[in-house]
């Protein structure tokens, strides 16, 4: 008759035993190296530069049925849908996979293959600005054609700092403007925090209670008046109190230009900017590079605007 221990070593190591203690082995295996493959598969890609069509790993996808699922990468359509309709290269498409589809190519052998796009040289094998290293200026230099330094304030409407930290490989001229100037890490926006505001306080220094837009809505009970963006009351001079930048380097005797500033294309203290646009929301960023360019790049000193705003 065994014993308790002969009959406890028999249950540890009998046949069944082994197997239990087989497939708990197979089984520890199996979990190690899927999660020890877990950070490579799961990287964290939020570009579709090379994965265009392709349904591969990522925090958002680049293939056809990511429009459906709406987990596009914010860069799908300059990538993967734009070259089929366009015959040049930009920063986007350079080492590219090459496609059927597209009408030319900015891929690394295209030059082999002899159907580069044809600004395939000078964006992509040459450097730009973005790419070159950031200028060394000990003294002050004015840009060719000015006798005075040229003053340039834009501002992207609704654009979080954290987009930087999160988009940065996506925006390499800001991210270009942050490495090579002067940045803070925050900021902290008047009350409230809406466009008008913010931005008329920006030009003029003040906040909202001194300087009157204390919203993109707004309602005067002595005057009976309501202020809204889609109103002929938003070019009501009474709203705006202060005295915009552009004002103040016109009282300096130089020209100021403006671009869908608010504010700019009001009659501020009885004077417009010397140069302004009524805002017109169809108006893209491309068509306000090219009126900037012509209104200050281009033409005689006397012509020239020494100030700028512009609002995109």
């Amino acid at each position: 008759m065994p014993v308790l221990s002969d009959l406890r070593r028999n249950y540890i190591h009998g046949p069944s035993c082994d197997k239990h203690v087989l497939c708990v082995c197979m089984l520890t295996t199996i979990l190690g190296c899927i999660f020890g493959l877990k950070p490579s598969c799961s990287k964290d890609v939020k570009t579709c530069k090379g994965r265009c069509f392709e349904r591969t790993f990522g925090s958002c996808r680049c293939d056809k049925d990511c429009v459906k699922l709406g987990n596009c990468c914010l860069d799908y359509q300059e990538t993967c849908i734009q070259p089929a309709h366009i015959w040049t290269c930009d920063k986007f498409r350079c080492g590219e996979k090459r496609r059927p589809e597209y009408h030319c190519s900015c891929s690394d052998d295209c030059v082999e293959n002899k159907d580069c796009c044809v600004n395939y040289q000078a964006v992509c094998k040459e450097a730009s600005w973005v790419e070159e290293e950031c200028e060394d200026i000990t003294e002050p230099q004015c840009p060719k054609g000015f006798t005075k330094s040229p003053v340039l304030l834009f501002s992207l409407d609704g654009f979080r700092a954290e987009y930087l930290q999160t988009w940065g490989g996506l925006l390499p001229v800001i991210s270009k403007l942050q490495k090579c100037g002067t940045y803070t890490s925050s900021m902290r926006p008047v009350y409230p925090s809406k466009t008008f505001p913010n931005h008329y306080s920006i030009v003029t220094g003040l906040y909202p209670e001194s300087h009157g837009i204390i919203d993109n809505k707004m309602y005067d009970p002595k005057r009976n008046a309501s202020f809204t963006l889609k109103s002929k009351e938003k070019f009501n001079p009474q709203w705006y109190q202060g005295q915009p930048i552009w004002l103040t380097a016109m009282y300096q005797g130089l020209k100021a230009g403006t671009f869908f500033w608010p504010g700019s294309d009001v009659a501020v203290n009885g004077t417009f900017p010397n140069l302004y646009e009524i805002y017109n929301g169809y108006v893209n960023a491309c068509v306000s590079e090219e009126y900037l360019t012509l209104k200050i790049a281009v033409g005689e000193e006397t012509e020239k605007a020494y100030f700028f705003s512009l609002l995109f």
